[in-house]
């Protein structure tokens, strides 16, 4: 009872920063008084927030299962996203297009179609040249831009919230499953942040119960659920900041517990859903293949599992291709255009650009900067050449006794983390798919750097005070600690691999493999 009290004091403690945080979020007014957000004071309440889950965390591992903590561990973690629902979102306006999606998509429009700034630009040309209007959209597209128009009018918050959508000229690069989500969320409760998040606490509860569920079967405490569940960034990020990826997250982990079960058929129904919330997990599909079993009684099955994970694809698309490639305009602007919060791919486009000297490439089809495509193509070839390796390190069951969960999770976790390090855009919500893995495999330097991400935010506070240069130096602040905890604790397993390289194989005629 003495050990739990210090698990009910951190949770204690970090509930009152959650009050708290919901309280200041009361001067985060959308549009006004952008130099008097108290954004210094959030990020002191953040960190004091990492801190007490940092040591919350480091009970969790130090202490055995423990039945009556478990149940601490959950009713703590249900209390931190029930204050913190109420909240106004901290320097975060996506779901404001979340909310227009799901409207235009409950609406019998395609959300793919038209960008929102198309609702209101259209009128002037209507009015001022009806024929060449006509010419240029259509008897279709006239019905859904007047639709989509009414919408935008229909009362007061919704006109609010229109107003509010970022980016409003790209069409909107949210894929499938998350339109489902959003037009459910329009149909009970249309233009309710607080319907959105609710409709999110759902997928959130799925997300930790298989955490739990996949603990459970690998032997593992259940209580390690508390790395994801007490995460000051799953809950800003989810409940406050009000960003999608949980829908994706909370699919993954499902996959997880049934792949981890070899159950492959519902593991990769997941999977595919998990790649319809976000794009992100598409790299893991080649390791979920290598895992299904090719005996020759089964040789189909990879196929099978293939089949099943392209169909389901397929079956959620299907509804928004009736406008060809336009569907994916948003997806691809974001990908050509979007670079923010990076810390390995700024090296790699500091690297070409300034280094190598190449700047741009005039008329380039993928950029207008040749070394931000060189860069992605790097990032490509790392994540293609680990994934190779990965999938050629030996099959369970031949050439060792089968580590399959193990090793499966930690292959898993090893391209998520990659892929995000290696992203042009690394938002903090982006950081949260690894976050469910740290449950197995509790590694201080990724654990320090969900509570680093918070500087992103600084960024924020040096615009609004016109100090502009010292955002510079937020991703090393943000980035270096991690890498450098990173190599420290990696460093045994180096001297390791390079003592085995080193050392005589058993014949006596070289390296030994390894």
């Amino acid at each position: 009872m003495r050990q739990r009290l210090t698990l009910i004091l951190l949770g204690t403690a970090s509930l009152l920063l959650y009050l708290g945080m919901t309280a200041l979020s009361r001067q985060f007014n959308w549009g006004q008084g952008y130099a008097d957000r108290p954004i210094l004071s959030y990020l002191a309440l953040y960190f004091a927030l990492f801190g007490l889950y940092a040591g919350a965390v480091a009970w969790v591992v130090r202490n055995p299962r423990d039945r009556p903590s478990f149940w601490v561990i959950l009713l703590l973690g249900l209390l931190f996203r029930a204050v913190i629902l109420p909240s106004q979102q901290i320097q975060e306006d996506d779901v404001y297009r979340y909310l227009w999606d799901g409207k235009v998509f409950a609406n019998g429009i395609n959300p793919y179609e038209y960008a929102p700034k198309q609702a209101t630009d259209f009128k002037p040309l209507k009015i001022r040249e009806p024929e060449k209007f006509l010419q240029t959209y259509g008897d279709r597209n006239v019905r859904d831009l007047e639709r989509l128009n009414e919408l935008k009018w229909e009362n007061d918050t919704a006109l609010r919230f229109f107003e509010r959508i970022n980016h409003p000229a790209v069409p909107t690069i949210y894929p499938p499953l998350a339109q489902f989500v959003f037009r459910a969320v329009a149909l009970v409760r249309p233009d309710s942040v607080t319907a959105m998040r609710l409709a999110f606490l759902v997928f959130d509860l799925a997300a930790v119960t298989f955490i739990v569920l996949t603990l459970k079967t690998l032997g593992k405490d259940p209580g390690l659920c508390l790395v994801y569940f007490w995460s000051p960034l799953i809950v800003k990020e989810t409940f406050n900041s009000t960003h999608l990826d949980i829908l994706g997250i909370a699919c993954l982990c499902g996959s997880v517990y049934f792949l981890v079960r070899k159950s492959f058929l519902p593991a990769l129904l997941l999977l595919a859903l998990s790649v319809l919330g976000k794009l992100y997990p598409l790299v893991l599909l080649p390791l979920y293949l290598k895992e299904m079993p090719t005996e020759k009684s089964r040789t189909a099955y990879p196929i099978l599992g293939a089949a099943v994970f392209l169909g389901t694809v397929a079956a959620l698309y299907a509804p928004f291709l009736d406008i060809g490639r336009k569907a994916f305009e948003g997806l691809r602007a974001y990908t050509v255009h979007w670079e923010n919060n990076d810390s390995l791919f700024a090296l790699l486009v500091y690297f070409f650009g300034d280094v190598l000297g190449l700047k741009s490439l005039e008329g380039f089809p993928l950029s207008t900067n040749l070394a931000t495509f060189l860069s992605k193509a790097a990032v490509a070839a790392v994540l293609l050449g680990t994934l190779i390796y990965l999938l050629s390190s030996g099959r369970a069951g031949k050439e060792r006794p089968d580590p399959f969960p193990t090793r499966t999770l930690k292959n898993l976790f090893v391209m998520m983390a990659l892929a995000f390090l290696l992203s042009p855009v690394q938002n903090p919500w982006y950081l949260g798919w690894s976050v469910p893995f740290l449950c197995f495999f509790p590694h201080r330097s990724w654990i320090l750097l969900t509570g680093l991400t918070g500087l992103y935010y600084l960024d924020f506070y040096f615009d609004y005070q016109e100090i502009r240069p010292y955002s510079l130096w937020i991703p090393w602040f943000e980035y270096a600690p991690f890498y450098l905890l990173l190599a420290l604790e990696n460093r045994a397993r180096l001297k390791e691999l390079f003592a085995r390289k080193g050392r005589p194989s058993a014949t006596g005629e070289g390296p030994a493999n390894s």
